[in-house]
């Protein structure tokens, strides 16, 4: 599994977030995050693709309130974005 660095910048700031107003609900993100990224890993599921404003081919699953892109490759599963859904949209 790799994470992009806008990806690890995305979940640092919502767990700093969640911290600072119930360090449970954190806990419970980076766990959700984790176990889902497994999953997906695996090959557990999938979705369609969509393409982000700048171009990416991407897919993505919903970790409420955040969504999870995501591209699979032969090697690993690379994490683009952990993206905020009540925020402006990243897909065209």
């Amino acid at each position: 599994m790799i994470f992009t660095p806008e990806a690890e910048e995305d979940l640092n700031s919502a767990v700093d977030f969640l911290t600072s107003r119930s360090p449970p609900a954190a806990t419970r993100l980076v766990d959700g995050v984790r176990s889902l990224v497994q999953r997906l890993a695996h090959g557990d599921f999938e979705r369609p693709e969509q393409q982000l404003r700048s171009g990416e081919t991407v897919r993505s699953w919903p970790l409420s309130p955040y969504r999870l892109y995501y591209q699979r490759t032969d090697e690993a599963l690379r994490v683009v974005r952990i993206y905020q859904q009540a925020r402006r949209p990243i897909t065209r």
